[in-house]
């Protein structure tokens, strides 16, 4: 599934402009879920090492983040069909190198303009989403924090984050920053995923194991008869 998922989003396009936030939401839940290299997806996690290595070392990680930030969270919603216009094969790299230059020179770090227009010369525009989730990932954990992902079936009080956050705080290496998401299929309780280890206390995982208890017993108690008859 994670293969596949990220051959689609690695061809420049392939995924329309109103579906990139569901794929940025996705991945980053990839990301929440696994430590794996390849569950991430190597293409961005390489990218987003490089970018944050060269920043730290020139001292200018603050501006760059900064930049990144606001690259997708304020030109791409303000600016009409500007995302639409860098993630399409149908425009040529020299004239989103053009605009690139015209709209970043001077107004950002030098080293994210020279950034974009790499990606843009590797036709790598589209993936700037995910590239960026896995820059916040390796930032995050460089500063000892770690995003875990919480399904529930109702929303949680502020008490019950801070219950729950102070409880895995003793537990993780890492400062948690919980990641919410409401799933009514639970039906109550709780899934937490934090990299590869996962605490379930949902009502739904609950019910399906007294099922398969049951179901156990069931199978254990006719076969224990049918061994009662051929004794007779």
């Amino acid at each position: 599934m994670n293969q596949s998922f990220l051959e689609q989003i690695r061809t420049p396009g392939a995924v329309p402009p109103e579906e990139l936030q569901k794929v940025e939401q996705t991945y980053a839940d990839i990301l929440t879920q696994t430590g794996s290299d390849a569950a991430m997806g190597r293409i961005p996690r390489t990218y987003a090492e490089a970018l944050l290595a060269v920043a730290v070392s020139r001292g200018v990680m603050a501006a760059v983040t900064s930049n990144f930030v606001s690259l997708l969270r304020d030109l791409y919603p303000n600016i009409p069909q500007l995302e639409e216009y860098l993630n399409s094969p149908l425009e040529s790299k020299k004239s989103k190198d053009a605009f690139l230059v015209k709209l970043l020179d001077g107004q950002a770090e030098p080293l994210f303009l020279d950034f974009l227009r790499v990606l843009n010369e590797k036709d790598r525009l589209g993936m700037l989403r995910l590239i960026w989730v896995a820059y916040r990932t390796l930032l995050e954990h460089q500063f000892g924090r770690q995003r875990v992902l919480v399904e529930v079936a109702a929303p949680l009080t502020d008490a019950q984050k801070q219950h729950l956050q102070d409880s895995l705080n003793t537990i993780m290496k890492r400062t948690p920053i919980l990641v919410v998401r409401e799933n009514p299929e639970l039906i109550g309780g709780m899934v937490i995923r934090t990299g590869d280890r996962v605490f379930d206390t949902s009502v739904r995982t609950k019910l399906q194991t007294y099922r398969n208890q049951l179901l156990a017993r069931g199978t254990h108690e006719i076969q224990s008869g049918r061994d009662r008859f051929r004794h007779i």
